[in-house]
């Protein structure tokens, strides 16, 4: 009986530790796969928070158009890198429609995020290419979403994230591990 329950343990610690590894290499996979927006507000004032939307919408909307029909995370780094100038152009023309006067800032690079939750998706924290506009001093909150695949191309359009079996991008799958070591758990404690 306790060799039994010995044997219980031991597979369910490496199956734990086997689920660990395979996730480390899922992360690898969204870290090289993702292309992420990060836009920065000047402060964290009503007016400088609204301003960094009012912005974000506007690049969003042209990420949508130079990034349609896009399906590789290369070709949409270099459509971006080509797009900066037009990003930046697009940000102060916003800024200046809204009537301030501050300066705009637009980087391309890897940059460090913390774990993100973006609708029923977990970003882990870790190193991602990204698109980062920085209005003015950049001290506020900041907004972000991932260009590509277009989620917040998506989300800024239909309020919600839906990723099926039939789209381009059924290949991206960002899921709540915890969520599926316990249901692996109970399968295996209920059989």
């Amino acid at each position: 009986m306790n060799l039994h329950r010995t044997l219980i343990v031991l597979l369910l610690f490496g199956t734990l530790l086997g689920l660990v590894n395979m996730e480390q290499m899922n992360q690898i996979q969204v870290y090289n796969q993702v292309l992420r927006l990060h836009v920065i507000a000047n402060s964290d004032s009503r007016q400088d928070q609204a301003l960094k939307l009012k912005v974000k919408d506007r690049i969003v909307t042209l990420m949508r158009k130079e990034l349609d029909n896009v399906r590789d995370v290369e070709e949409a780094r270099n459509r971006t890198r080509q797009c900066l100038p037009l990003i930046q152009k697009t940000a102060q023309a916003e800024i200046k429609n809204q009537g301030y006067d501050y300066p705009v800032r637009v980087l391309m690079g890897e940059y460090e995020f913390p774990t993100k939750l973006y609708g029923d998706m977990v970003f882990p924290q870790g190193r991602y290419e990204a698109v980062r506009v920085i209005i003015g001093e950049g001290r506020g909150h900041n907004w972000w979403c991932v260009l590509f695949p277009p989620l917040c191309l998506v989300s800024s359009q239909d309020q919600g994230l839906t990723l099926n079996a039939d789209s381009a991008y059924s290949g991206y799958e960002v899921r709540l591990k915890l969520r599926e070591i316990w249901k692996k758990e109970v399968r295996v404690t209920t059989n």
